[in-house]
């Protein structure tokens, strides 16, 4: 049977079954980091810009349409989008934004809000991210005299955020549980009219989503100055964002989902649209390499991948690449020994918790793990597991990817609870692999 190329809520779970060879050729989806930071700095800029291979999945649609609600407007051009920004120092009336269940989203959008008049931030996923603390953000933005009113000791959504443009101009922020905190503060200093700078008083969980922030607002002239050390960033406000184009790469945790499944199983499989940058510059890979998959690059941004079950056990440094860790795990699960993933405390605080709630679903299969606050460890079988379990993917892509991987090796299939979820980067993803060989099917709230 089919998958349908883009799986809806009517589809109550997906069954993944054993699954012995891959092979064809795939477009990698585009970067969901990229394409939220594209979009909200053209919608923030006066005049006409252009983004291309702006990706499709639902935090992007979120950006947008809450680029949207701040007046911009968006053309489609063939393969290009083309967004017509807004000042949003003319914006004088109060505003409403619903990320969905975009961590991204929400905390771009807090920062720009500091420099609104008054925005409220609502979300239906109360179970996700509505659980999820924005405190580091508050703080720093009361740091800067913006009001925030706010739910809860952790200061959850819903909340509400006043500014009277007046900014302080100096402020310090923690990023040990997401780097999306300081990049939402960087677009605060890149639409005000006065110098910002910004402290970062621990550590970065992910510099590479940082510099991704930094590259899309110099794209648009924005002066960002920082520190050798990474932790002190000035952002200029002589300089005001102008009309560009920006070019979109691959998406980081879906190409590791996909390069780890196939780096898992037998297969040849060529990926169309790579690109290193927001995979550690070359981290993922390497680790692939080293524990047992041929990887090839060609021309044109593409690969030639050759995986085989015989996977070594490694351990991998997840701060280089954090969205690449629950896909690098699953496939851990059938190396023969212990890896270790370690710098990673800032994946608990992602759609879910990418550790403790990742291992309540590998002990359902089976898979013997461990976890520590900033480390999970798989205890790999290359024999494979059971399955016959239904899992839950928490409302998370990442896991969602991940649990697929190693439902393709069980012996019995497994069912993965509202596969919807996958959407949030990768709409695609099962009608993709299963052009590869991969044996999934879509159960609907008809036939499951």
């Amino acid at each position: 049977m089919s998958v349908r190329k883009i799986i809806d809520k009517s589809v109550s779970f997906i069954e993944v079954a054993a699954t012995a060879k891959l092979t064809g050729v795939l477009n990698l989806p585009s970067s969901k980091s990229s394409s939220t930071r594209a979009l909200l700095t053209a919608s923030v800029t006066v005049g006409e810009s252009r983004i291309l291979n702006v990706a499709t999945g639902f935090n992007t649609l979120s950006m947008k349409n809450n680029c949207e609600r701040l007046g911009a407007k968006f053309e489609e051009a063939g393969q290009s989008l083309i967004v017509r920004g807004v000042d949003v120092k003319g914006i004088n009336t109060p505003l409403a934004f619903d990320p969905g269940n975009s961590g991204v989203v929400l905390r771009l959008f807090m920062g720009v809000a500091g420099y609104l008049p008054d925005s409220t931030f609502t979300t239906e996923y109360q179970g996700s991210l509505g659980v999820r603390s924005q405190t580091e953000m508050v703080n720093a933005l009361r740091k800067l005299n913006v009001k925030c009113e706010t739910s809860g000791n952790d200061d959850r959504l819903p909340l509400r955020i006043r500014s009277d443009r007046k900014l302080s101009g100096e402020t310090e922020v923690s990023c040990r549980k997401s780097s999306q905190f300081l990049s939402g503060l960087l677009y605060l200093g890149a639409i005000g009219s006065d110098d910002l700078t910004i402290r970062v008083v621990d550590t970065i969980t992910a510099p590479s989503m940082v510099h991704t922030t930094i590259n899309n607002l110099r794209r648009a002239g924005i002066d960002i100055e920082f520190d050798e050390a990474f932790r002190t960033f000035f952002v200029s406000g002589k300089t005001q964002p102008v009309a560009s184009e920006f070019q979109v790469g691959a998406d980081p945790a879906s190409t590791a989902a996909i390069l780890a499944l196939c780096g898992s199983l037998d297969s040849e499989v060529v990926l169309n649209g790579f690109f290193e940058e927001e995979l550690g510059n070359g981290a993922v890979i390497q680790y692939l390499i080293d524990s047992g998959t041929h990887i090839e690059f060609l021309e044109d941004n593409k690969i030639r991948i050759e995986g085989t079950p015989s996977i070594l056990p490694m351990d991998f440094d997840g701060s280089l690449a954090p969205d690449a860790v629950p896909a690098l795990a699953a496939r851990a699960a059938f190396a023969a020994g212990t890896s270790v993933f370690y710098n990673i405390e800032h994946i608990r605080y992602k759609e879910s918790d990418r550790i403790s709630d990742f291992r309540r679903e590998l002990s359902k299969l089976g898979v013997k793990s461990e976890e520590k606050q900033d480390q999970l460890i798989i205890h790999g079988n290359p024999l494979g597991y059971d399955g016959g379990v239904v899992l839950d993917g928490h409302y998370d892509h990442g896991l969602i990817m991940a649990l697929t991987t190693i439902g393709l090796h069980c012996k019995a299939p497994v069912l993965i609870k509202d596969p919807y979820h996958v959407g949030q980067t990768y709409p695609e993803y099962f009608s993709e692999i299963q052009s590869l060989g991969a044996a999934v099917n879509e159960l609907t709230k008809d036939n499951s």
